[in-house]
């Protein structure tokens, strides 16, 4: 099972990764958690319920800790997670400063979801037929 975390601070957003992840989930192919603050994450991939994660997708614009900054700690800590940023400002200065910082992918607002599950599934690609 492919564990994400959809890290965002608008609830609408949230909602929206939990529709469009809906059928994999039930599959058991996908574990989603959705936390909507970049502290909020760090807390839980240090929980044993968190420290399984494989996978953040994580938007950049956040009050008190940003995307950059949740990306900076996970490299740092967890070095083994994958993260795609997300934001709703198609910014090259926000690409290669996430690229900079470790990020595998970037998506800007409104999410093409064929387009982010495609990727998922290119680097975890046993999950897809789980």
């Amino acid at each position: 099972m492919l564990n994400i975390i959809a890290v965002d601070d608008e609830e609408d957003v949230a909602a929206l990764y939990r529709v469009y992840f809906k059928k994999e989930v039930k599959k058991g192919i996908v574990k989603l958690t959705c936390v909507n603050s970049g502290e909020e994450c760090l807390n839980f991939l240090s929980s044993e319920a968190g420290s399984d994660s494989h996978l953040i997708l994580c938007d950049i614009n956040m009050p008190e800790m940003d995307g950059f900054q949740v990306l900076e700690q996970v490299r740092t800590k967890h070095s083994e997670i994958v993260v795609f940023m997300v934001s709703a400002y198609d910014s090259e200065e926000y690409l290669e400063r996430a690229t900079e910082l470790g990020s595998k992918n970037y998506f800007t607002k409104p999410v093409d979801f064929i387009k982010l599950k495609e990727k998922i599934f290119e680097i975890f690609p046993m999950q897809k037929s789980a």
